[in-house]
C-alpha cells in the first residue's frame, strides 16, 4: 500500500469516527424562546385589537413603495398585458417587508380600484422570490379586474430579518398583514371600501386572525387554511418521537408563562364580521376536511357568513384532475369576490 493511500485511509477513518462519536447538539427551533421576559404579551388578541381594532386610531403608516419588476416571475409566465407586476416594500415595526403587486393597466384612470390582499402559506427560504406562493392566483384575479398585493413576510424575499424568537416571528406575521393593509389604503387609486383577502394554508390562519383583530368586513377566501387549535397544533403537526416530545414540553412551558387562550384564533370567532369562503381538497396531505367542517360549524353557531366548498381529489394546492380543480377553485373565488367586493 502506497504512502498516499495510507494517509487517505487514515483521514477517512477519522471522518467516520468523528461523525459517529463527536458530540452533536440537536437544536430544536422551538427552543429559541425566552419565556421569562414575557415579551410576547403584546401579541395576544386583546392587545392587538386595542391597537388595530376598527374603532381605534391606527398610527399613521407610509404608502407602500413600488419597485422594479420581478425577473423570477417573468421567466415563468412572461409579461402580462393587463397588469404591471412589481416588487414592493412596506414598513412594519420599523422593518422593511417585501412583496408583490399587480397594478391594473390604466389604474389611475379607472380609479378607484378594488384590491385583494394575498397571504401565502409555508415556504422554504431557499429559492424564494417576491410573490412566491401567490402570483398564479394573483394573475387570474388581475385578469378579472382586481389589483393584488401580497407580502413575503420578514425573513423572506428581500425583507429584513425576522425575530430569532420563533414564537415572536410567528405572531408578528399578523402585524405585518395589518400594516400591509393600512399601507395599501394609502395608495391614491385604491378603493378603501373594496378590499378583500385571499389566503392559503398557514396564511389562512393569519387571515382569520386579521379578521378577528380588526373586526373589518374584508371578504375573505381561504384555501386549505391551517385551522388546528393553538397551541395544540404545535404538537399535532410535530413528527412522532423526540420531536413530538419537544413540542409537548415547549407547549407546557408556554402555558406556564402565558394564557394560550388569548393567542388562539378559535377563541375569537365572535369578532368576525366578514363573509368567508373556505375551500378544501379531499386529497390534502396536510389539512383535513374535518378541521374546516368544525370551523364552519362553530362560525355558523354564531350566525357568521361562511361557506365551505369541498373539492374531491384536490391536494393542498387545489391541484387535481389535470388542473381542472385549480381552475374551478379560482372560478369560485371570482364569483365570491364579485358578489362581496365589487357589489
Amino acid at each position: 500500500m502506497s504512502k498516499w493511500v495510507k494517509i487517505i485511509s487514515i483521514f477517512i477513518l477519522i471522518g467516520v469516527m468523528g461523525y459517529f462519536f463527536w458530540p452533536r447538539k440537536i437544536i430544536s427551533p422551538l427552543a429559541n424562546v425566552n419565556f421569562t421576559e414575557k415579551s410576547l404579551e403584546k401579541y395576544d388578541f386583546d392587545s392587538l385589537a386595542k391597537e388595530y381594532g376598527g374603532v381605534q386610531d391606527i398610527a399613521p403608516v407610509r404608502e407602500i413603495e413600488i419597485l422594479g419588476n420581478i425577473p423570477e416571475i417573468e421567466k415563468r409566465r412572461g409579461v402580462l398585458s393587463y397588469a404591471h407586476t412589481n416588487e414592493i416594500r412596506f414598513e412594519s415595526d420599523g422593518k422593511w417587508v417585501s412583496g408583490m403587486i399587480n397594478i391594473l393597466v390604466g389604474a389611475q384612470s379607472i380609479a378607484p380600484v378594488s384590491v385583494i390582499i394575498m397571504i401565502r402559506g409555508y415556504a422554504e427560504k431557499e429559492g424564494y422570490y417576491p410573490g412566491s406562493g401567490t402570483w398564479k392566483v394573483a394573475d387570474e384575479l388581475a385578469k378579472a379586474g382586481y389589483a393584488t398585493v401580497s407580502l413575503d413576510f420578514l425573513g423572506y424575499g428581500n425583507s429584513d430579518a425576522e425575530s430569532g424568537d420563533v414564537l415572536e416571528a410567528r405572531f408578528h406575521k399578523v402585524i405585518e398583514v395589518l400594516d400591509l393593509i393600512e399601507s395599501v389604503k394609502q395608495l391614491p387609486w385604491v378603493d378603501k371600501s373594496k378590499i378583500g383577502i385571499w389566503a392559503h394554508s398557514n396564511g389562512g390562519q393569519i387571515a382569520l386572525s386579521v379578521l378577528e383583530i380588526t373586526g373589518e368586513k374584508y371578504p375573505t377566501v381561504l384555501w386549505a387554511p391551517m385551522t388546528l387549535a393553538f397551541p395544540q397544533s404545535l404538537i399535532d403537526t410535530a413528527d412522532e418521537g423526540e420531536d413530538r416530545q419537544k413540542a409537548i414540553n415547549f407547549v407546557n412551558l408556554f402555558n406556564k408563562y402565558y394564557d394560550s387562550r388569548r393567542y388562539a384564533f378559535e377563541n375569537y370567532y365572535e369578532w368576525i364580521n366578514a363573509p368567508i369562503l373556505i375551500q378544501q381538497g379531499t386529497a390534502d396531505m396536510w389539512v383535513k376536511v374535518e378541521w374546516q367542517q368544525d370551523v364552519v360549524n362553530n362560525l355558523k353557531l354564531l350566525n357568521k357568513d361562511v361557506e365551505l366548498q369541498i373539492f374531491d381529489g384536490a391536494d393542498h394546492n387545489m391541484r387535481g384532475k389535470m388542473g381542472e380543480l385549480w381552475k374551478e377553485a379560482v372560478g369560485k373565488d371570482m364569483e365570491f369576490f364579485s358578489k362581496f367586493v365589487l357589489k
